[in-house]
Order: C-alpha cells, then sequence, then structure tokens
C-alpha cells in the first residue's frame, strides 16, 4: 500500500533493508561480530534472546536495522541463553565486581521483576564499555539516530557527549534509563554505574533501593496515586511513590550523579547537565501517543486498528485523531515508548504493548494506522531534528566525595 506523507519529514536518501521473515532472522542480528569502541551499535537486552522476543516487539528491532544497517549500525539484543553468541557474557565482564554486583554474578536475583533488573544492569556496562545507544525493545523509533550520533555525540568537534531523555521538571530532573547514548567510558554513566553498584551492595533485589544515602538526597518518584496490587500466589504489593522508585531506582542514579558536586574529584553534575548532555523530555518525545488519548490503551489499541480512509471516504472523527497521532508522533517527536508490566499495574489496564501482543498483528496491518506508523519507523526522516532542552543552571543536592 501507498500511505500518505507525513507532514516534516521526507523520504530516506537511501534504501532500507527490504522486510525481513520474524521466522527467519540474518546471522547480522543472531550471530553478529563484537563491537569495537565507537563504532554505531544499539544495544538491547532479551534474557531469552531475540528470536524468542513477542512478534510486535521483534519488529521493533527489525526496524531498527533496516533503517540503521545501510548506514553502518550494529544491532545487539543481548541475552543470558548458554552458548548464545549473544551472550552478555560476550561483551562485558559479568565476573568483575565493578561490572555487575554479587547477586548478578552469582545468579541470585530475585523479586518480581527479575528480568527487568538483569537488564538495568548490563546496560551501563555496555556502554561504558563500548560507547553507542542502548535502547529497550519496546521502543518504535522515528527520530534520526544516525544523525545525532555523528554530528553531535561522536563528533569530536561538538560539545555534547551525552544524549538521552528526561522525566521530571526543573530542578528534579533525570534522565531515564530506556534511551541512553554516549561514547565510552562517559564520566556521566560512570558515576551512575558506581552508584547503582553501591546501592546492589548485600541486596538481591532493589526493595528499599530508593532509601540509600546516595540517592535518598533526590525527592522520590511520583505516581499518581497508591494502589494495591493482589495477585494470586503473591505477596499483596503496594505502588507508591517508594516503591516506583524502587523499581526504577537506575534512574534514581543517573539523577544523582547529575545533581552531586565533587568539587575534589572534579565533577560539577549540574554543570555536566548545562554543557554536555543533549535532551529530550520523556512526556514531549516518547508519550505523545499517550497524551492525545488521555493515557487510555485501549483507545490508542482501537485507533492504530483502524483502517485508513479509502478514495472519496471522509475521515472519521476517530479516524481524524489516530492521524494527527501518527503525523505528530513521526514527525515531530522522538519515538514511542511502550509500557508494560509494571505500567500496567500502576494503571489497572493493559498498556498498548500488552494488547498488540494479546492481538498479534494489529501493530502492523496493512492499511491501518498501526500499519503506517510501521511504515513510517522505516521509511520516514524527519526535515530537522527536535530541538534539544534547553537546561537551566540549578543547584547540586549533593555536595561529597564521589569516589569511582
Amino acid at each position: 500500500m501507498e500511505y500518505p506523507s507525513i507532514p516534516g519529514t521526507t523520504s530516506l536518501p537511501y534504501d532500507p533493508l527490504p522486510p525481513i521473515s520474524l521466522t527467519d532472522l540474518p546471522p547480522t542480528l543472531t550471530s553478529p561480530d563484537l563491537p569495537n569502541p565507537n563504532s554505531k551499535s544499539i544495544f538491547a537486552f532479551w534474557k531469552t534472546g531475540i528470536a524468542t522476543l513477542p512478534p510486535y516487539l521483534l519488529r521493533n528491532v527489525l526496524n531498527w536495522h533496516r533503517r540503521y544497517a545501510p548506514l553502518g549500525w550494529q544491532i545487539y539484543v543481548v541475552d543470558t541463553v548458554p552458548d548464545s553468541p549473544l551472550h552478555i557474557s560476550h561483551f562485558i565482564d559479568t565476573t568483575s565486581p565493578s561490572v555487575v554486583p554479587e547477586a548478578f554474578r552469582n545468579g541470585t536475583l530475585d523479586g518480581d521483576y527479575v528480568a527487568q533488573h538483569t537488564s538495568d544492569l548490563v546496560r551501563f556496562p555496555l556502554l561504558l564499555r563500548h560507547g553507542g545507544l542502548y535502547m529497550d525493545v519496546g521502543i518504535l523509533h522515528f527520530g534520526d539516530i544516525d544523525s545525532l550520533w555523528t554530528q553531535r555525540i561522536a563528533n569530536p568537534s561538538s560539545p555534547y557527549d551525552f544524549a538521552g531523555v528526561t522525566m521530571g521538571d526543573y530542578p528534579e530532573i533525570s534522565a531515564v534509563n530506556f534511551w541512553l547514548m554516549s561514547g565510552p567510558q562517559n564520566p556521566l554513566i560512570a558515576r551512575a554505574h558506581h552508584i547503582l553498584l553501591k546501592l546492589w551492595e548485600g541486596k538481591t533485589n532493589t526493595k528499599g533501593a530508593s532509601g540509600h544515602p546516595l540517592v535518598s538526597h533526590l525527592p522520590l518518584m511520583r505516581v499518581p496515586q497508591e494502589v494495591t496490587v493482589e495477585e494470586e500466589g503473591k505477596e499483596k504489593m503496594i505502588i507508591d511513590d517508594a516503591a516506583m522508585t524502587d523499581y526504577a531506582v537506575q534512574i534514581q542514579c543517573l539523577g544523582a550523579a547529575q545533581r552531586w558536586l565533587d568539587e575534589e574529584g572534579g565533577w560539577d553534575g549540574p554543570r555536566y547537565m548545562r554543557e554536555k548532555c543533549w535532551f529530550y523530555s520523556m512526556i514531549e518525545h516518547t508519550y505523545v501517543h499517550e497524551q492525545m488519548t488521555s493515557w487510555t490503551s485501549k483507545k490508542q489499541h482501537e485507533l492504530f486498528s483502524l483502517a485508513l480512509p479509502g478514495d472519496g471516504e471522509e475521515e472519521s472523527e476517530d479516524q481524524l485523531l489516530a492521524r494527527r497521532i501518527v503525523e505528530k508522533v513521526v514527525g515531530e517527536s522522538w519515538c514511542i515508548k511502550l509500557g508494560h508490566g509494571f505500567a500496567a499495574k500502576l494503571f489497572g489496564a493493559d498498556t498498548l504493548g500488552m494488547l498488540w501482543k494479546k492481538h498479534d498483528g494489529t501493530d502492523c496491518k496493512e492499511g491501518t494506522y498501526g500499519g503506517w506508523l510501521r511504515w513510517a519507523e522505516v521509511n520516514c526522516k524527519q526535515d530537522s531534528a527536535p530541538k534539544p532542552l534547553d537546561i537551566p543552571s540549578y543547584e547540586p543536592t549533593i555536595k561529597a566525595r564521589l569516589i569511582l
């Protein structure tokens, strides 16, 4: 099908790779060569391996590959599958206490979010060793990764050496951990990783981690309302600000490093933020679809499942809204971030990602707004990159030695 053009975009100036079968993945994705430092590498994680990704998530990864492989990018979906070419131990030293905590090394991670925390514990080490981009498999990407990397982050004449997405309002701002771009040994990631390892000392999960002195100088993340979750065979879970922060404590570690002043060690987090970071707002650049549907996943699923009007047909109100979402997401924002388990518990309903999983193929059916979105991932280039946030001056929340 020939989809409509999208305002603010043009066709890619090169041919993307052709469609790839979900059941016949190319060796470049299943057994790639190991990366060199500062090479064009996109890292992601799926505990049981790339071939076991649910189809709607695998399509995300395949679309990254189709769009960016012609520009020299290599996709690595690392895993913990024994004897896998993509086993995380091939990429980082999983025996070193300076790389991963004891619970990771001896396989004693526990709690409700083992897979998520395993993923959290490898993303900083991957970037510190190799550089490149780490992003979650739940991301549909529309902004130009290659231009940001070549013109800003890997360009020696550019002042920027870190790019990411932020949450919170100033001065309570933290980089989130689902999209991180840097060269090897980035100073912000190195400090956040040091703090994270300290939080994991003597622990097998992150319960209570938000109270650790290295991050307790930050306010807790906020949830819209306290939620009690009861699941058969499991202990009752109360999701409040502390539980949310414990779950996403890696983000607190980034926030702590961003607001840390260590004059003796030569680290000024607020200054680094202002001078070295290219940031996009999480709300404005990853959750456009949520804002335009009042955070209603069922509505999002219905809209993306609609067929585009045929020749001579008028748009319905829902079709008009679906078109506006696609045009704004593709033409003006950076990506779509799909939420899953924790988000579903917090909001008490299936997320868009979970609905796409339950209704296989509704994320990409030809002729629908979801199909149009998928087409745009691979074929559309934004005419101009979204402008980064202007980081104002703010005071550090802690002044102390931070020994790496």
